[in-house]
């Protein structure tokens, strides 16, 4: 069952927190290039980084500017987030290999190098962690871990035999650091997960009658902004209709309020299977159910309203003869729901006044939502 959400306020989450990673994307993306040619201005003064560096950061760096210089334009945060993503782990893992395969650096070069890809490493991951939702996140920060023990199972065979104890120690630190990482992740997407399946559960109760297991009032009311939303004034005309059990008390006290009970369930079970599509139907309140639902005309609905009472008397309800009245309203666009609700109640009496077990069709609501708006002269 979906129930029509109604339309979304300005000040929607998803809006603020797109505006959010767009501010926090044009504040970082500046910082970073800084971050990157802070080295290189360094290294003009005093030759300190490695090859790879060397030959690596001024195209980071050209990246980083490029990709600042992209987040003031109009192209989707997506791409210049994916870019970025791509931009570091690449980095991290490429940085991991060359530094592991260069055989020229000694053991306390290499070691003190490596200790540098660390941070490199954790703020991959945590961008990962940041811009991707989940699961994609975890799985991309596996991809890493997997690139960073292929990098270092093929430097294994030439360089672990004669390795020093803190060059050992700097990639076991590196591999860890990667494992805290994607473990707090793990539990925070874990964490993340139950909660929302929390949220949605109880959203659904407050939603779900529990007796019935239909649509309840508040979720009817959502439904019917929903449906009235996309009407157009040519097109198909809204339909509520009021479905009523006939002499419901007299079931309560004859047989009991447990069997009367089983008398609403079964007849929600009847109208869920009359329901059609596009439509919905609730539990109203009490022994009253609400079918709201689209149809070209009165007649239609009046046929429909008209199968559904037909059907639900030919049919014992939890071992009863149960009979139903039905009051139908039909209002066309633009829909006014109280009005509709307070003509599809009104009709409901009439065919109670007129017998029960019967359909009967409210005046034109259009008309009567006119005659509320217009304004009764003051007498002078």
């Amino acid at each position: 069952m979906h129930v029509p959400a109604p339309p979304s306020a300005s000040s929607d989450p998803a809006d603020l927190s797109f505006r959010e990673r767009r501010l926090l994307g044009r504040l970082v993306l500046p910082g970073g290039a800084l971050a990157v040619a802070l080295p290189l201005w360094l290294h003009a003064a005093s030759p300190y980084l490695g090859t790879f560096d060397q030959a690596a950061l001024p195209v980071l760096l050209v990246l980083l500017v490029l990709l600042s210089a992209l987040s003031w334009t109009r192209l989707p945060l997506t791409w210049t987030e994916t870019a970025l993503v791509a931009v570091l782990n690449g980095f991290v893992v490429l940085r991991l290999g060359a530094l592991l395969a260069d055989s020229t650096l000694e053991a306390g070069t290499r070691a003190a190098l490596l200790s540098t890809t660390l941070p490199w490493t954790v703020v991959a991951l945590m961008l990962n962690a940041w811009v991707f939702p989940g699961m994609a996140a975890l799985r991309l920060n596996f991809m890493v871990l997997c690139g960073q023990v292929l990098c270092m199972l093929a430097w294994w065979p030439q360089g672990a035999g004669p390795a020093p104890l803190y060059l050992m120690t700097t990639l076991i630190q590196l591999v860890l650091a990667t494992l805290a990482v994607l473990s707090a992740q793990l539990v925070a997407t874990r964490h993340t997960s139950l909660v929302t399946r929390l949220a949605r559960q109880a959203m659904a109760d407050a939603h779900t009658d529990v007796l019935t297991g239909l649509p309840n009032r508040r979720a009817l009311m959502l439904a019917l902004e929903g449906l009235a939303g996309p009407l157009t004034m040519d097109g198909p005309r809204l339909v509520a209709a009021l479905v009523d059990v006939d002499h419901f008390k007299r079931i309560n006290d004859d047989h009991g309020h447990p069997r009367g009970d089983e008398v609403l369930r079964a007849l929600a079970v009847q109208l869920r299977g009359h329901q059609p599509s596009g439509g919905l139907v609730g539990r109203y309140g009490g022994e009253e159910f609400l079918c709201l639902l689209c149809l070209p005309d009165e007649t239609a609905a009046l046929e429909f309203c008209e199968r559904l009472r037909s059907r639900v008397s030919r049919e014992p309800l939890a071992g009863l003869p149960i009979t139903v009245s039905v009051g139908v309203a039909v209002m066309g666009a633009p829909v006014h729901g109280p009005t509709l609700l307070d003509a599809a109640d009104e009709a409901l009496y009439q065919a109670k006044r007129a017998g029960r077990n019967r359909v009967h069709l409210a005046a034109p609501v259009a008309e009567r939502y006119e005659r509320q708006r217009t304004p009764v002269p003051v007498k002078t």
